[in-house]
């Protein structure tokens, strides 16, 4: 019996430990991520010599994590515009995708609190299936890298966003949310 009580106890002092439980993954990229880039820098905004000192270690983050295969992977994209360009001297169409903030999403998510654009090099057949204002997931290939100028951290009173960029990517997939 006092076997079991002791070991009651110690399931309750366990039970009551500071230890905070770790976020589950939604398995988006990106906002993984950046995530963990913000839990290694605490101190981000602590004052500006280190805000600028921290924001430029993650301008060269982002840059280089748009070479990674699993850069799109999962993030919600709305395809705002189709544009018409030439791209080594042929007709390419793109379509312009941007990170948007969703009220349905759980108000601490970042991805409220990003913004990324990606011009993706489509194909007609792909065009066909692509109508503007609607969410998807895509997966492509870097064709473009982004430029670091692109990349901020927005700082405003007590408001943190993320800028990741712009990139250019010829698109090989997407899936409709």
């Amino acid at each position: 019996m006092k076997k079991l009580a002791l070991l009651c106890l110690v399931i309750a002092f366990a039970s009551c430990s500071n230890e905070k439980p770790k976020a589950v993954s939604a398995g988006i990229f990106l906002e993984d991520q950046v995530k963990e880039f913000i839990e290694l820098n605490p101190d981000w905004t602590k004052d500006e010599a280190k805000e600028k000192e921290v924001t430029e270690k993650f301008k060269h983050k982002l840059i280089n994590l748009s070479n990674e295969a699993d850069f799109l992977k999962n993030m919600p994209m709305k395809l705002e515009m189709i544009k018409d360009t030439i791209i080594s001297e042929q007709a390419t169409k793109l379509a312009i995708f941007k990170a948007y903030g969703d009220t349905s999403r759980n108000k601490s998510s970042l991805l409220n609190y990003m913004q990324l654009q990606i011009a993706g090099i489509v194909s007609d057949a792909q065009l066909a299936k692509l109508p503007i204002n609607k969410n998807y997931t895509l997966t492509g290939t870097l064709y473009k890298q982004g430029k670091r100028a692109d990349v901020k951290f927005i700082h405003v009173a007590e408001f943190n966003g993320y800028d990741l960029g712009k990139y250019t990517f010829l698109i090989t997939g997407f899936k409709p949310l």
